[in-house]
């Protein structure tokens, strides 16, 4: 398939057909050491931080490697390094617009929220999450 058939297969295709829709989770207060066997544990690159049903943040395996670059403490909580700005994307957008929206943001894992109320302006909630690997799986298979 040539490139500009998968780049259509991208621009037409929701985000929601690739996303991981089993979330790994950890509560606020696990320990570094806690996300780190999660993360070798399900062979993920992050995970998501939860209270209850709400989405506090994510770690990453690469902010892991610079905690423990810069010599830091695998006790210390999840909330000392999570990322709070997140990117999300809604389940509608295309897989096109979310490898844009990856490579803009420098991320390699965007939430996936589902629609959100109209009359609210946020992001709906968390419904999967989908990864660089994902994307690029995605398009490669289509461009064969």
């Amino acid at each position: 398939m040539s490139p500009t058939i998968a780049r259509s297969a991208g621009e037409n295709t929701p985000v929601r057909r690739l996303a991981s829709h089993t979330l790994a989770t950890v509560p606020p207060d696990a320990t570094l050491q806690q996300v780190a066997e999660e993360l070798a544990m399900d062979e993920i690159g992050v995970v998501v931080v939860e209270q209850g049903r709400e989405t506090l943040g994510v770690v990453s395996e690469r902010d892991l490697v610079a905690v423990i670059a810069a010599g830091g403490r695998l006790d210390a909580q999840a909330t000392d390094l999570m990322t709070v700005d997140l990117v999300s994307a809604p389940e509608d957008t295309t897989v096109l617009e979310v490898a844009r929206l990856m490579v803009d943001a420098g991320v390699r894992h965007v939430l996936v929220t589902s629609p959100a109320p109209e009359d609210d302006r946020d992001d709906g909630p968390v419904v999967g999450i989908v990864s660089m690997r994902d994307v690029v799986g995605f398009l490669l298979d289509d461009a064969v």
